[in-house]
């Protein structure tokens, strides 16, 4: 039982973990797919770097780490790919050359925002599938689940 007092079927949980990994291994290998058809060839780790530097402004790899819960010198190795395809550039601090940023090029915005409607252009053809109530209910718990991983992340 869990401490609101609700019994987990372990049957249930066996197969929303099933479910979970299918769909996430599917849609990734997709998506990749489709931004490397549609916009430039790049890992969904690598968008995830994008779209954290699209949000949150420069950034150093701790950063951005620290956000995407991915080791820095992944964040490191990535961000090095990225930077040789022009979409992301580093800048040293003036008051300390140990402190480097990493922000978004023109280009690294203008892909970011392509491979953004490329993505939302895949996602919606299953959510065109879908009822408005099933929609809103898929979201309602994307939100939950994401506040709790933000709470989570937070005590680490």
């Amino acid at each position: 039982m869990d401490e609101r007092g609700l019994k987990v079927n372990s049957t249930k949980m066996n197969e929303l973990i099933e479910q979970y990994a299918n769909v996430y291994l599917f849609a990734t290998k997709k998506i990749e797919h489709i931004l490397a058809e549609k916009v430039i060839p790049m890992s969904v780790e690598q968008y995830g770097i994008l779209r954290v530097l699209d949000m949150k402004g420069a950034a150093t790899a701790k950063e951005v780490a620290e956000y995407t819960g991915v080791h820095k010198s992944a964040v490191t190795a990535k961000t090095t790919r990225l930077e040789s395809k022009g979409l992301v550039k580093r800048t040293q601090s003036d008051q300390d050359r140990r402190h480097i940023k990493i922000e978004l090029t023109e280009e690294g915005k203008k892909i970011y925002d392509q491979s953004k409607e490329a993505m939302a252009e895949f996602i919606a053809v299953y959510f065109k599938q879908l009822e408005a109530d099933e929609v809103e209910n898929f979201l309602n718990v994307y939100k939950k689940i994401n506040k709790m991983l933000e709470q989570e992340n937070q005590t680490l």
